[in-house]
Parts: C-alpha cells; structure tokens; sequence
C-alpha cells in the first residue's frame, strides 16, 4: 500500500487552508457590502414611502400647478396657446420639465403617473443625500440615521417666511436641485472637487436661483475646510457689498405700474412684511448654529459647517433688509437672498438629527431613549396634521386617476371632460387662495387655458416682460363673481374668453352646464335664464 509523501500532504493541508481563508474573506467582504451598500438603500427605500405618507402628495398644487402645466405644454404643443408665455416661462432656464417631458414621450407613460415615481425618487434621493451628508460628520449609525429620520419627520417644514418649504409634497425643479446640492456638499467635504462640480452644474441646470445659494454654501464650506477662514468671512463681506452695489445702480430704474402691481403681491419678497414670528425662522437657526458651534470642534466637519451656515446665513439677513425694500429698486427682490436660509435648513436639521441621536437615542439610559423617539414621533406628527390643515378638502395622498375629494378640483375634472381644448376661462384670480380650493392648479387640471392669475405673479416677478399681459388678465378678472352678466361681457370677451368659472354664489344668467356647493361653469356667451344642462354635483 502506497504512503502518501509527506511534502504533497503538507501541500493539500495548505491549499485547503488557504481555499477557506479565501472563502471566509470572501463572506466578510460580501457582509460588509451589505452593511454599507444594500443595507442603507434598503432603509432608505422603507423610509421612502413612510415619508410620503406623513407629508402626502397633490401633484398639482401650488407651483407643481405651474412646472407640470409646463410640461403638459412641451409634450403636446396645442395646450394652452393663449397663455403660452406664463406656461412656457419656468422651462426657458431649467431642464427639469424638458427632462419630464422628453421621459413622456418616450415611454408613453400617462404623466400622472410619472408624476407620482418622480416624486418618490425625489424623496429617495432626499433621504440618500441627507444619508450621504451625515455619515461623513456622525461615525455612529445610531446618529446617522436619527438625522435622516428627522430630515425625512421635516420633510415639508417651511423655510422662515420665504414661502419655500424645505422639499415640496409636489414635483418641481426644486425636488431634485435640493438633493443635489446636499450631494455636492458631501463631496466637498471629501475633497472629491470634480465631483462637486458636476453635481452643482446639475443643480444649476435644475433650478438656477436655488443654485446660487448651494454653490455660495459649499464655497464658504470649503474656503473654511481649506483653514481659509479669513478668505470666507472676505467673501461674506463681498457678498454684502455687492448686494449693496446692486441695490444702488438699479435704485432708479424704471418700472411699470404693472410690474409694480405684480412684485408687491409677494409680501414674503420683504422682509420688513412678514409677520413677526416669520423672523423666529431666521433668528433661530442662526442661534442654534451659533451655539453648535460653540460646543463643538471648530475643526471637525460639523464645526466648519456650523460656521459656513452662519456666514451664509449672515450676508443674507444683511443683504434682505438693507437693501431689499417694497419702495426701491426691485432687482434683488428677484433673487430673494432670504432664499439662502434653504440651505441653513437643510444642512442644519440633520445635524440636530444627529445630535439628538448621538445624545439621547444612543443613550444608555431608557428614559433617555424614549425621549429621543418621542421628539422624532412628535415632529412627524405635528407635520402630517400640519399637512392636512393645509390640504383640509383635499385627499391626503392624491393617487394617479383616484376621484378627487374637493370640490373645486371636481369642477375642474369636469371642464377637462366636458368644454373644448380651445377654450379660454375666467376665474376668480385669487382662487388658489381660497381656503377650501387647497392651492390646486386650474390649468394642469383642466387642461384649458386661463387667463393671469395669483400664480402667474410669481412668474411675472422673474420674467418682467410678461408683467403687461399678467396685469390686463388678470384686473379685467378682478370682482368677476361680483359683477353682472354685461360687466364680464364687456371685460372679458375682447380678451378671447369663451367660458367662466364662478362660485356658486356669483349671480349669472348665462348657461352653466355644471355647478356643485363652491362653483358653477358657465359659458360666457348669455343664453337666458340659468339651467343646469349637466348633472350637478352635490359632494360637500
């Protein structure tokens, strides 16, 4: 009987050996991806519709009504001709609606349910940008996701008296410049300098405004990084000066009563207009950065964010009430420096996460603990009944092709179905402000055109020369529910106004096929006493 050789048994003992050795790396190398890839995008993705749920979703309110009729428009040109120019206007300087709408015709999928997957990768990309931001600033996990579920708990927190919330329960430009810019900061803090740039074009090409506010934070971010401390705070001061030397070139410039009329609608453009417990939203963030900043390493990444935001956040306060007034030159009113405490947001309430989850969630104490969770729990509440008072008629979560629960938007539905493609409406001007109309976009829903309106405001404060058509629409509308039958003739017909929508209390005796509690849809034309030639609709 052969013995094997020694030499060959010592070699088979090592290959086996050293075949485990690899196996075993092989399983730790495969644990750890999971740990740090799949792992946070499987809670992000879990998170993804938790936050949709606290905050829901109207796809076509506020300014959604305004971006998604500008990609209506783009995929099918022979919507909203005679109100082309306030349609078109937000897709002259950014990708997003091109993006959307080059996606629709591709695809060929129905946009409302495009709309509803955008808006949940928005969320995605929030969450995963926060995720991105916070692991380069908290080394315990604990920390790191405390800071996203609260930046997921803060997801619809308004920014001080801007009129910006800090992520939008709709889809618009806005939904993806955020999380890129929060992108471009994390990597800034690696150093990753091509990375960031490409990140920040993208933001830009987004949403140019929301642009220059990230850019001016990550630049400050890493002027301090760099220990260039003394170049940043010079740059602030810069910042102030040119704020200032805008301020009094453009001092004197001419401008239309229309314009004029327009710009002075958006109080929350001026500061010395906002109430007093909308400078609480500015004077508390810069109070809690300064007392971050206090109490932590002014040489960790948290601390140079701490400073960067206060710089940021300094110039402008300053800029906004030297030099932004409702009686001077309106040209930094355009640019809204108050909109620079969006990113004073949405770095800092992370990083409250993170503190609060490093102090109290991570706790060894129960009590501790508890009381972590019970502020997280406490912030996602208060902000999914603040939704709600906000959106009282409205249905929580606005599912794609689900019959609409407001009354208003029912009478939209029913003019999308029911008047010409062509047709031209009046409406109450102010109609999204009515507390019972929830911000719902009459032209995204309909599908018609409708002549300027509050919302064409705000396009005409960016693009002044549509200021003069904005303001001929939009007072021969003014009292249109007050007014008789020969009144809204004379205003409305030369305009090219074939149809109305009037409340239901308004008077008319024109024909108004439809009518429900809060609105009736009448063609302008008189026809005689008024008769319902459709079926009303009775839902309260």
């Amino acid at each position: 009987m052969a013995v094997p050789s020694p030499t060959l048994t010592a070699a088979s003992v090592f290959a086996d050996r050293r075949s485990r050795s690899i196996t075993k790396t092989a399983a730790t190398g495969r644990a750890i991806l999971w740990l740090v890839i799949v792992w946070p995008i499987a809670w992000l993705i879990v998170l993804t519709p938790a936050v949709l749920f606290v905050h829901g979703y109207h796809p076509f309110s506020e300014d959604a009504g305004i971006y998604v009729a500008g990609v209506r428009k783009l995929v099918q040109p022979a919507f909203y001709i005679p109100d082309a120019s306030f349609v078109l206007a937000n897709t002259r300087l950014s990708l997003f609606a091109h993006l959307l709408a080059a996606i629709v015709r591709t695809t060929r999928m129905p946009l409302s349910y495009l709309l509803l997957l955008t808006h949940l990768a928005s969320i995605f990309a929030f969450l995963a940008a926060c995720w991105s931001l916070v692991r380069r600033i908290f080394s315990s996990p604990v920390a790191q996701w405390s800071a996203v579920a609260l930046a997921g708990a803060c997801f619809t927190i308004p920014i001080a008296g801007t009129s910006l919330m800090l992520m939008d329960p709709y889809v618009t430009a806005r939904s993806f410049s955020t999380p890129l810019g929060l992108f471009a900061l994390a990597a800034a803090i690696d150093h990753r300098w091509a990375l960031t740039a490409f990140l920040l074009l993208l933001t830009g090409l987004m949403h140019p405004l929301m642009f220059i506010y990230a850019a001016a934070f990550v630049l400050l971010f890493v002027l301090v990084d760099l220990g260039r401390t003394r170049a940043a705070w010079t740059l602030n001061l810069l910042g102030i000066l040119a704020s200032g030397a805008i301020y009094l070139l453009t001092l004197h410039a001419p401008v239309s009563a229309a314009y004029h009329q327009a710009i002075l609608s958006r109080s929350y453009l001026f500061p010395s207009q906002w109430a007093w417990s909308e400078y609480l939203g500015l004077a508390v963030p810069l109070l809690l950065y300064a007392l971050a900043l206090r109490h932590q390493d002014p040489h960790t990444p948290a601390g140079k964010l701490c400073l960067a935001a206060i710089m940021l956040g300094t110039s402008g306060t300053l800029s906004a009430f030297l030099f932004v007034h409702p009686s001077d030159s309106y040209f930094l009113a355009r640019l809204q420096p108050l909109r620079s405490f969006h990113m004073l947001y949405l770095v800092g309430i992370p990083l409250l996460g993170g503190l609060l989850g490093k102090r109290l969630i991570g706790a060894t104490r129960r009590s501790a603990r508890l009381t972590g969770f019970a502020l997280l729990t406490a912030a996602a509440v208060s902000m999914f009944f603040t939704q709600r008072f906000t959106y009282p008629l409205s249905a929580h979560i606005e599912f794609p092709r689900a019959a609409p629960r407001n009354p208003w938007e029912k009478a939209f539905v029913w003019i999308r179905a029911n008047t010409p493609p062509d047709a031209l409406f009046a409406t109450n001007p102010d109609l999204v402000l009515l507390h019972d109309e929830d911000g719902q976009g009459f032209r995204v829903m309909t599908e018609r055109s409708l002549l300027g309106d509050y919302k064409d405001e705000g396009v005409v404060v960016v693009f002044p020369a549509l200021a003069t058509q904005w303001a001929l629409e939009r007072n021969a509308q003014e009292g249109l529910d007050r007014m008789t039958d020969a009144e809204r003739v004379a205003r409305l017909q030369p305009l090219g106004v074939s149809w109305l929508l009037l409340s239901s209390a308004a008077t008319t005796s024109f024909a108004c096929p439809y009518h429900n509690l809060v609105s009736q849809v009448c063609r302008l034309t008189p026809a005689g006493p008024n008769v319902a030639l459709g079926s009303p609709d009775t839902a309260r």
